[in-house]
């Protein structure tokens, strides 16, 4: 692909979910090929990937304050730190880590993965952390990749002239962190940050009343209760975070070390799941992770050692929807002393409980069907023994995770009716997988409760229902018959990303989260194309239907 020479154009899309939406509505698929093309900016979008309006707002004011090329906001200064000294903690790389915060987070890297890097003294550094104000910038630090750790204190000249390449600073009015680069290459960073799920909540940002602390604990305090419940765990097992992929993150993070440094991934996987297994280890030192996407069990048997820290699962896979024998799956990997984290997002515990077959770790973007709204970002963490707490509370505490009081308050109120939801999700998913299935333009549908899915016997032993997101391949899978199909769909369905919510959302799943993936990777992770995935609402499931039959009657 050549270099484009123009600036994309601004593409104002509607939200979903009001001011703090989580989605919003791609009304054509041109729109979502040409914000994969970056033809278009858009103004609203799923938050982990399109900035919020406050975000920008707050990035753009350190970015000409700071007079940096760029300016990422991380849900706090600590994650900041760790994001960027992470960034540079890989093998082979001579730093200087000044006291404080850097040399803190040194030291618990190095714990986990010793002799990764190599500290050394100013002047034999090739990267250099330092403390502003604390340490002066002396020639012995010049032409070194210099990273300052400012926080909360100012800065008597112009970054840029003094030689940093990255700055970190701590905006203490609302308590994040803001990551200043001064040079493109370190503009992947941003990236960095959307796989970890550091991102800043919107919610973060708006004016606050005053909050007592007894007030924000006991908010907290219930609403692990209410998950912890749901998962048949106990409160001081829940933790909360600012979105799914920070709880995820943390969950991988915590389990690896170079002892056991071996991850083991069972079905398809969500694209920034993905993207933390492909990256991270690696960056280690640690062996390269096992995707298993066939012969579940028999290829876990065969893979497995004593070296593997841990079996990451998805219930049910995403895109493609696929269960494992939970039973086989967990007796497997304890027998390795391995643990078992599962992902259940998309089951819920309204239909499945991880903890009841021994699972280890049960994650949650809450975001989605505990939600249910659009309208609130966060992720849950729950554990079932005691001595896994030890490693999730340091990493919490390294990075200072935690999910802000205002998504506390809109998931407490959101996750009242969690169970009523999910009962008519279930129904409705079920009624439209079947109409899919008969439908003579469709040629797979991917949903456990059809009885000709190789999942069915699956479901039917371990889960309560099917839940309500299904992936879908047209017979004629061609861009034209996509476009045709996408572009026709009509309310109450809305075309845009995110899942697990209350109004029904219909996405180019692949083209949204794959579009830059080979053919050949595509086929080794089983993803056609033009892969269309739908996640079920509660709305008159004849109306839902309706709508897709209208998209449908379009196809060539």
């Amino acid at each position: 692909m050549g270099i484009k020479n123009y600036l994309p154009k601004l593409k104002l899309l509607k939200s979903i979910g009001g001011f703090h939406g989580v989605s919003a509505v791609f009304p054509t698929l041109k729109d979502v090929i040409d914000y994969e093309e970056r033809n278009i900016l858009v103004n609203r979008g799923y938050p982990r990937f399109v900035s919020h309006i406050l975000i920008n707002k707050i990035e753009n004011k350190y970015k000409k304050k700071f007079e940096a090329i760029g300016a990422i906001s991380c849900h706090s200064y600590e994650a900041a730190v760790f994001l960027v000294i992470d960034f540079f903690f890989q093998s082979g790389n001579k730093i200087y880590f000044d006291i404080g915060i850097p040399l803190e987070y040194f030291k618990f890297l190095n714990h986990k993965f010793p002799k990764l890097v190599e500290r050394t003294e100013k002047n034999e550094a090739e990267i250099v952390f330092i403390n502003i104000p604390g340490t002066k910038l002396q020639r012995d630090v010049k032409n070194k990749k210099i990273i300052g750790i400012l926080g909360n204190s100012k800065l008597e000249e112009n970054a840029r002239s003094l030689g940093f390449n990255i700055l970190i600073c701590h905006d203490e009015k609302y308590d994040i962190g803001i990551i200043l680069i001064y040079s493109i290459r370190y503009a992947m960073l941003d990236l960095f940050r959307r796989h970890t799920g550091f991102n800043v909540s919107s919610r973060k940002l708006i004016t606050k009343s005053k909050i007592t602390s007894e007030l924000a604990k006991r908010y907290e305090n219930n609403l692990k209760k209410r998950i912890s419940e749901l998962e048949r765990t106990i409160p001081e097992f829940c933790f909360l975070y600012p979105s799914g992929m920070a709880a995820i993150f943390t969950s991988i993070l915590s389990s690896l070390s170079s002892k056991r440094g071996k991850i083991i991934t069972i079905g398809s996987l969500y694209v920034d799941t993905l993207r933390i297994l492909e990256r991270w280890p690696e960056k280690y030192n640690l062996p390269k992770p096992i995707f298993i996407r066939d012969k579940f069990l028999e290829n876990l048997k065969s893979s497995i050692d004593l070296n593997t820290a841990a079996v990451f699962i998805e219930i049910p896979s995403n895109p493609l929807i696929e269960l494992v024998d939970i039973n086989e799956i967990v007796r497997t990997s304890h027998s390795k002393k391995a643990i078992v984290i599962v992902d259940n997002t998309i089951a819920t515990p309204y239909n499945f409980n991880p903890f009841l077959y021994d699972a280890d770790i049960v994650i949650h973007s809450t975001t989605k069907f505990l939600s249910g709204k659009n309208n609130h970002i966060g992720g849950a963490l729950l554990i079932n023994k005691e001595e896994l707490k030890k490693e999730i509370q340091i990493f919490n505490k390294i990075t200072n995770l935690y999910m802000d009081f205002n998504d506390i308050k809109k998931l407490s109120r959101n996750v009242r009716k969690f169970e009523e939801r999910m009962e008519k999700i279930n129904k409705n998913g079920e009624i439209v997988a079947n109409f899919l299935n008969n439908h003579d333009l469709i040629k797979r549908v991917y949903h456990p409760s059809l009885k000709n899915d190789h999942n069915h016997l699956l479901m039917q032993k371990f889960l309560r229902g099917g839940s309500g997101v299904l992936s879908f391949v047209l017979k004629e899978s061609t861009e034209d018959n996509a476009k045709n199909f996408y572009d026709n769909i009509l309310p109450p369905i809305l075309k845009g990303p995110s899942l697990g919510s209350e109004k029904t959302l219909l996405c180019p799943y692949v083209i949204m989260a794959h579009y830059n993936d080979s053919k050949e990777e595509l086929e080794r992770l089983g993803l056609d194309f033009y892969l269309m995935r739908i996640s079920v609402g509660i709305e008159p499931v004849d109306k839902i239907i309706k709508s897709l039959e209208n998209g449908l009657k379009y196809l060539k």
